[in-house]
């Protein structure tokens, strides 16, 4: 697991977006966020082929959140910049697989239940939620980690629970 420049760039150009609340230019993003325009410029391409900003042209055009802040969950902003965080390529279970223990995995439970927690906690998460403070964000946090026995689903659906037993990732 690893977030990218890019990955970090992007959210920190959408967080500041959510705090403006409306529209700003490539400039006055770069200069706040202290990053190069054209860095800017490229991951604001990334955000608004993803959905997640909206780009207005003029005299008086910028970039702007493309929804209410509340409405735009840090998974959705990392998703429209690269691929998922924690995405499950481990343990796979098809035959071509090497992996002597594919069938009756052990870790295969360890990785399925991070992958589920990481995707609980960045689609659970909005920019809103990211504006009310590092304390208010930890308890957000915290809400969204813990995991009640008995949960049932399967990762991929997307709504960030764990899988069963028996179920893939």
């Amino acid at each position: 697991m690893q977030i990218t420049r890019n990955e970090e760039y992007g959210i920190r150009l959408a967080i500041r977006l959510a705090r403006q609340g409306e529209r700003m230019t490539v400039e006055e993003l770069a200069r706040l966020e202290r990053l190069p325009a054209p860095t800017v410029a490229k991951v604001l391409l990334q955000l608004r082929r993803g959905g997640v900003v909206r780009a207005e042209r003029g005299r008086n055009g910028g970039y702007a959140l493309a929804d209410a802040p509340g409405r735009i969950s840090v998974g959705r902003v990392l998703g429209s910049l690269g691929e998922p965080l924690f995405a499950g390529r481990f343990c796979r279970t098809e035959p071509a697989c090497e992996c002597p223990s594919r069938v009756e995995c052990g870790l295969r439970a360890v990785w399925c239940h991070i992958d589920a927690m990481i995707g609980r906690v960045l689609e659970g998460t909005t920019l809103e939620d990211l504006l009310g403070g590092e304390g208010s964000v930890a308890r957000h946090v915290r809400r969204l980690w813990s995991v009640e026995d008995g949960e049932v689903s399967n990762v991929r659906a997307g709504n960030g629970a764990v899988p069963a037993e028996g179920e893939g990732c």
